[in-house]
């Protein structure tokens, strides 16, 4: 049977995505309010999500937002700002029981999406200002998830590496964006940027749930059909190009284990025939336990914590991550290029391939089970030019065959290298000369 996404146009700039999932009892909906990544922006998008979902006019507190959705047997909301590509996403989602499953004369679908639209479309709003009270705890709120990057070394080291590589780049933005904004985000100031997300963005809806989409789309077209002006075209995400030499930066900081994270371009996109291709790249490079850098860096060296690869398909990058002891940069970092260009030379055997191909395929059929993953999957493909059905994505991996993934090898340059390491390290890594050093205490 197949399983995709109908669209259906709700107004101007406004997009229904409605896969009828009858094995659910809930019906997940989420709406995506699409910006393009900005430096001056990103912060007001990442701060206006936490606001707005502490009151709606109707519903102006969190203790009468949470009565209301337990009067809906238990129904949830959520929203945040997530990084799609060089898109930043402004999203809210809602989770509620399929009316199928309530006693009879009880519903509760309409109702939530009412909830769910008056957060998004009629916050609580004094003197024509969003409560500062609410602006001022969302802003300590966000100030700390920011904070938190910091403190998880990992994530850290994944951030600095994007942005080191993709310097210049909207992509190069992290989507909570940056704590030294806040200060400037005021009540009348997140009003204003309120109104104009909702004048231009382009909006996604997406739905997964429920039996028949004709009894699901009206409540969709009464919440999310609004009158608004000409919504602002996306810029697609831009691929990028290499430097001629690859950059390595080393920064310094009191920490225990080094955290090598090295940045790869493929400029291998959703829509590039070589997609599928792409995806096994990484599978068999570092996306599983039976992967290159698993058995390589890790079990038969002996020299890391964990290695793995990372694929983002809309922008063509692929992302290494390796936590070791800073004693062992050189090698892991000769390791690591190793399995790199043993994939060009199409040393690649048939285990790993067919191990990969079938991981891959069942992780698809696994999201399959989930509405959330369904979305985000789907939600990538349609930015990524590309809506696909489960069927059309199973199909391309079993398509891929091992000369497609070495193609796919020799487009793969390595971009940069970020490596942070303790403070007391004060050798510079021979290999790979680093172009700037950093040391915060």
């Amino acid at each position: 049977m197949t399983q995709s996404f109908v669209r259906v146009a709700l107004g101007d700039g406004v997009t229904a995505h409605i896969l009828t999932a009858p094995r659910f009892k809930t019906v997940t909906l989420s709406v995506y309010l699409h910006r393009p990544l900005r430096r001056e922006t990103v912060t007001a998008n990442a701060l206006l999500p936490q606001v707005l979902l502490r009151g709606s006019r109707e519903l102006p507190t969190l203790a009468a937002l949470a009565r209301r959705l337990d009067e809906l047997f238990g129904a949830s909301v959520s929203s945040g700002a997530e990084k799609i590509g060089e898109d930043q996403a402004i999203a809210f989602h809602l989770n509620v029981v399929d009316d199928r499953f309530l006693p009879e004369g009880q519903a509760a679908w309409r109702a939530a999406v009412r909830v769910l639209a008056g957060l998004i479309r009629d916050p609580l709003l004094e003197g024509g200002a969003f409560r500062a009270d609410y602006v001022e705890q969302e802003k300590a709120n966000l100030g700390h998830r920011i904070q938190s990057l910091y403190n998880d070394k990992a994530r850290y080291a994944n951030m600095r590496l994007i942005a080191e590589m993709c310097a210049g780049e909207p992509f190069a933005l992290h989507p909570l964006g940056f704590r030294e904004d806040l200060e400037e985000l005021d009540p009348r100031r997140l009003v204003e940027h309120h109104r104009s997300l909702l004048d231009a963005a382009p909006v996604d809806v997406f739905l997964v749930g429920g039996e028949r989409a004709e009894d699901l789309l009206p409540a969709l077209q009464e919440a999310f059909a609004w009158d608004r002006g000409v919504p602002e075209a996306l810029p697609p995400t831009r691929a990028g190009e290499p430097p001629a030499e690859p950059r390595v930066v080393v920064e310094r900081q009191p920490v225990q284990q080094g955290k090598l994270a090295m940045g790869y371009r493929a400029g291998v996109t959703i829509a590039d025939p070589l997609y599928f291709a792409f995806v096994m790249y990484n599978g068999i490079l570092g996306g599983f336990v039976h992967s290159k850098l698993f058995r390589n860096v890790r079990e038969k060296a002996s020299l890391a914590y964990y290695a793995s690869s990372h694929a983002d398909a809309l922008k063509g990058i692929m992302l290494v991550a390796s936590g070791i002891e800073s004693r062992n940069y050189e090698r892991a970092v000769g390791i690591i290029q190793e399995q790199v260009a043993a994939m060009e030379r199409g040393d690649i055997t048939d285990d790993e391939l067919e191990f990969t191909r079938r991981a891959l395929i069942e992780r698809l059929r696994a999201a399959s089970d989930s509405p959330a993953a369904m979305i985000s999957g789907a939600l990538a493909e349609r930015l990524g030019g590309r809506p696909m059905s489960q069927e059309e994505r199973i199909a391309g991996i079993e398509a891929v065959r091992k000369d497609d993934v070495v193609e796919v090898a020799h487009r793969v340059r390595l971009d940069t290298i970020f490596f942070l390491t303790h403070l007391e390290d004060d050798r510079s890594p021979a290999a790979s000369a680093p172009e700037r050093e950093v040391t915060r205490p």
